[in-house]
């Protein structure tokens, strides 16, 4: 089966919100594919946010349940692609972790608007910030998702 894992800073916002969009966005296609996400930065004793679950829950998209997850705790080498948020978590990845660069992309550079290949962090930045991050990572991995159908199955 085919494995995706979502990447940002501590999976408290972005990959939280990214990895909720994937499961459903991937449901919908009837897609047999595994979703992980985490954080280049270990915040695994920290509990979800609240403005990522209700963001999640406003687009009727279920939030994991699970508390933010470290990437060390990932299975690494089993996962087939890394969507990450910023440069800096693709940067960790190649050079802490040893990933191959082929399997590392930037979310943002399946943005069929072109709007940005780093998707910012909404923490800390009000309920605006977290909708427009929501929408942007929901328009990447529908591009995503479409572009790479053939290769998910």
């Amino acid at each position: 089966m085919f494995s995706v894992a979502l990447i940002c800073t501590a999976n408290r916002c972005r990959s939280v919100m990214a990895h909720a969009i994937f499961v459903d966005e991937a449901r919908k296609r009837s897609l047999p594919i595994d979703v992980y996400s985490a954080g280049v930065i270990d915040f695994s004793d920290q509990p979800q946010l609240e403005e990522t679950s209700a963001t999640c829950l406003s687009h009727n998209t279920s939030p994991p349940k699970d508390s933010p997850m470290f990437v060390a705790e990932l299975p690494l080498q089993s996962i087939d692609r890394f969507l990450v948020m910023e440069h800096y978590h693709a940067h960790v990845l190649l050079h802490d972790y040893d990933i191959p660069p082929e399997r590392v992309s930037l979310l943002g550079d399946f943005d069929p608007r072109q709007r940005a290949a780093e998707i910012s962090d909404p923490f800390g930045r009000g309920e605006i910030a977290y909708e427009r991050s929501y929408r942007l990572m929901r328009d990447c991995i529908i591009n995503y998702l479409e572009t790479t159908d053939d290769q998910l199955r």
